[in-house]
């Protein structure tokens, strides 16, 4: 059986690699577009999580077997590791002979759960408040 050397930081460098290969701007919403006089530019915003985790051991394990068999073998080892990325529209880039403006795009899905909630707390507010 053959042994190789891992690290959490050999992981960590190649997951890093992976996402930033895969997430770009251009990839989930394309190049820039020319309409007629005019050049649409997609400005997205890109944020990354990941974490990883080894484990390793070589001492023995405990004597405080059962008895029965063989003793527990020492060793040990593992790994592993995940990331997400999120890549959110923010605008578009409007560039029109010598003239250039953001479009922004709005989030009605934000919007309206931030309104929701704030009605939610003003009436919980309102509920505590008015039986005393």
């Amino acid at each position: 059986m053959q042994e190789s050397t891992w690290t959490g930081q050999n992981t960590l460098s190649e997951m890093l690699e992976r996402i930033r290969a895969t997430a770009r701007v251009e990839l989930v919403y394309g190049e820039e577009r020319k309409v007629g006089d005019k050049t649409l530019i997609p400005i997205a915003a890109v944020a990354y999580t990941f974490g990883a985790g080894a484990g390793g051991g070589t001492a023995p394990a405990s004597n405080g077997h059962d008895g029965g068999g063989e003793a527990p073998m020492g060793g040990g080892g593992g790994g592993g590791g995940g990331g997400a990325v999120r890549v959110q529209p923010v605008g578009v880039l409007e560039v029109d002979g010598d003239e250039t403006r953001l479009v922004p795009i709005l989030d009605w899905t934000r919007i309206i759960t931030t309104g929701l909630t704030a009605f939610g707390v003003w009436m919980v507010f309102r509920t505590i408040f008015r039986r005393r």
